[in-house]
């Protein structure tokens, strides 16, 4: 792209900024100008004598040695009695995290949608290899990483640069004692530090990813601490002196702004990591300060009460529990337990995964996902969050965490320790707790569950802090799982900056399970390049979930549409029968004028979707679930439309979306039964009449 272009570009985005956000902006500019000298000449004082003076170390062994010792979840010591009790615990779990390590020594990467790919000899660190795009080695700040023009995605080096597989190699070589996963491990550092100069590239553009590549090379030191590929002297004390750059990096570059967002807490769990690994120099006790006094403040400002993450994304709920839950219990293992009411509020963001996380183990997919971890320790399905509640239910001595996780995943084993495996067998084993609906008010979700059932339903404000973030236009959307399998499901989010027009689709109204009206969106974009504002439109309205005898019942509206000349006004009534595998879901659309109208009902990508007139029946393998509108759907015309599923970042799925849709003069009810099997017209009559009088909403 030409300078010009480029120019305009920027200005074309700026415009679409509010002041504060420019006026911040412009601050952070000018602030991190005046570093620019201080990162040229910054790495020239961090010599390894002056390292080890800070450290109060008198060689390089002997500071390895030292830092090998202390406190982390994993220990040198542990290695022969975690691989066998790896070995007893998880039968045919080796031969999993072996593949996966080989792939790593032969570069074979599957990062954000590429698919298996070889990655050469030396790993392009710098280079979105799924466009080809190299970014140069500027100066971190003058670097405009996101080329809306341009199908360019920086998260692919990013990715690649936070070095989670470390942990791959680092499982493997305590499995096997193989040194090749740990001179891997040497060598990937001793490229990246030298493809990557302090301050100097795409990979130092921001300082979440320089926190999390913390995280991983902390994890990979503690792995590979007595490997004999790491006795060597020079590799030690590049390691150490780049890993300290990175803790001064961070602590000058905090994503502080006027609402902090995950980047922020993830620059904060950095700082935890960094400030207990280099504990003894008087730097990392400053780093370690700010980093708790980060995770401890965050979990109030980025949650509700009820435990939601504020951004209104379930994969960015994973994301942060992650990040306060390992940096606590890291803080805990250096005798600096946080507060008894952050521990509390950890404890109701996993009360909110217990709740929407579906009798097969997934999460819905609500809001944006980029597959973000602080740490990956285990080879789960990347929408599975299970792994969450066997290490809380440990944590927090919850029989109702145990059962809703159903096993000690890897991920607990390796964060709390072999004993974790006893510890959670020694919880009381109750395969009859009941699944209960929850409801999240300030969250703005509810979930609805029965023997047959379970929904997850949106009804809370737009995300980060009414501002847009990561939430999707999706008021009053739903996930379902009926009779056995998942139904109806959220779209996902698939890409961010690598294609505004995606972007902006997958966000926007048509793709969720919601009523849109005249083909406006229930939150207006700023415009096509804002891709993480939304207006404001859609405040709910009157949100409530209720129990009754034989059903559970949500019911809840919103003002997205009530801005036009012919307002309207759209409320949602969702209820689950306690007793049979049926669900309800009433519309009611209130207005004065002739509007068009489109319902929307995007299916599980495995479900196979056929029309008998207006109905519709639904399966999945022998399984099957009938989707019966009202009486009123000959006003409306009945289609089967080919749709998208994102399951996760950069990847994006064919499935069926049923649509119906009509121009019709308001008020105006609709409703739609999910059965078990197709009935008939005074059948569904009364079925839909005796839900509708038992719901209590």
């Amino acid at each position: 792209m030409s300078l010009p272009v480029i120019t305009l570009e920027r200005l074309r985005r700026a415009a679409s900024r509010s002041p504060r956000y420019l006026a911040w902006r412009a601050y952070e500019a000018a602030r991190w100008r005046t570093r620019r000298p201080w990162s040229k000449l910054y790495p020239r004082w961090i010599t390894e004598r002056r390292l080890l003076a800070f450290c109060g170390a008198d060689d390089v062994d002997a500071l390895w040695e030292e830092l090998a010792h202390g406190a982390f979840f994993i220990s040198t010591s542990q290695r022969r009695n975690v691989a066998s009790r790896f070995d007893a615990a998880y039968a045919g779990a080796r031969d999993d995290v072996l593949r996966r390590a080989d792939a790593v020594l032969r570069h074979e990467f599957d990062l954000l949608g590429s698919g298996p790919r070889d990655l050469g000899p030396r790993l392009p660190w710098l280079t979105d290899f799924k466009t080809g795009r190299e970014w140069p080695l500027e100066y971190c700040t003058d670097i405009d990483y996101n080329e809306l023009a341009r199908p360019t995605d920086v998260k692919v080096p990013w990715e690649l640069s936070r070095c989670q597989h470390f942990t791959r190699l680092g499982q493997a070589y305590w499995l096997t004692g193989d040194d090749r996963y740990a001179t891997e491990f040497v060598a990937e550092v001793t490229d990246w530090i030298q493809a990557n100069p302090f301050s100097r590239g795409v990979n130092w553009a921001c300082a979440m990813d320089v926190s999390l590549r913390a995280v991983s090379w902390i994890w990979g030191f503690h792995f590979f601490a007595d490997a004999p590929a790491c006795r060597d002297h020079a590799f030690r004390a590049a390691f150490l002196r780049a890993l300290f750059l990175h803790g001064e990096f961070i602590v000058k570059h905090l994503e502080k702004a006027d609402l902090n967002g995950n980047h922020y807490l993830c620059d904060g769990v950095g700082l935890v990591f960094l400030g207990c690994f280099f504990k003894r120099a008087a730097p990392a006790r400053r780093w370690l300060a700010l980093g708790r006094s980060i995770v401890e403040q965050e979990i109030f400002a980025q949650t509700t009460d009820d435990g939601v993450d504020f951004e209104m994304s379930t994969a960015y709920h994973r994301l942060v529990l992650e990040a306060f839950l390992t940096s606590y219990l890291l803080l805990r293992l250096h005798d600096d337990d946080p507060p008894q009411n952050c521990w509390a509020r950890l404890e109701r963001m996993c009360e909110f995964v217990t709740a929407y996380t579906k009798p097969d183990g997934r999460a819905p997919l609500f809001g944006d996902a980029d597959d973000g971890r602080i740490q990956s320790l285990g080879e789960q399905e990347i929408n599975d969050h299970r792994y969450l509640l066997s290490t809380a239910g440990i944590v927090f001595k919850r029989a109702d965490f145990k059962a809703a996780a159903s096993r000690c995943w890897q991920e607990t084993f390796w964060l709390l320790g072999p004993g974790a495996i006893d510890e959670f067998c020694r919880l009381p084993a109750d395969a009859s707790l009941p699944a209960q609906s929850a409801a999240f008010p300030n969250g703005g979700f509810y979930v609805l569950r029965s023997r047959f059932a379970h929904v997850v339903v949106d009804c809370g404000a737009v995300g980060f802090g009414n501002r847009g973030g990561h939430g999707h236009n999706d008021i009053l959307s739903f996930e379902l799982f009926l009779n056995g399998f998942n139904v109806v499901t959220d779209c996902g989010a698939y890409l961010y900056t690598a294609s505004r027009e995606w972007r902006n689709r997958f966000r926007g109204t048509a793709f969720h399970n919601t009523v849109q009206v005249d083909d406006q969106e229930l939150n207006r974009f700023l415009g096509p390049d804002a891709l993480w504002q939304l207006h404001y439109d859609a405040v709910p309205v009157e949100p409530v979930m209720r129990e009754a005898e034989g059903a559970v019942c949500f019911r809840g509206g919103h003002r997205g549409y009530e801005r036009s000349l012919d307002p309207v006004g759209h409320t949602r009534t969702i209820t689950v029968d306690a007793h049979e595998p049926r669900v309800l879901v009433c519309d009611r659309m209130n207005g004065a004028a002739e509007h068009q109208l489109v319902w929307r009902f995007h299916l599980d990508p495995k479900v196979v979707a056929s029309r008998d007139k207006y109905d519709v029946r639904l399966t999945h393998g022998k399984a099957a679930v009938w989707l019966l509108p009202s009486l009123v759907a000959p006003r409306l015309e009945l289609s089967l439309e080919a749709g998208w599923v994102s399951p996760s970042y950069g990847v994006k799925i064919p499935t069926t979306v049923v649509v119906w849709r009509g121009s019709v003069p308001l008020p105006f009810e609709m409703s739609f039964l999910f059965a078990e099997r197709q009935l008939h017209a005074d059948e569904r009559t009364a079925a839909a009449a005796r839900l509708a009088a038992s719901s209590a909403c």
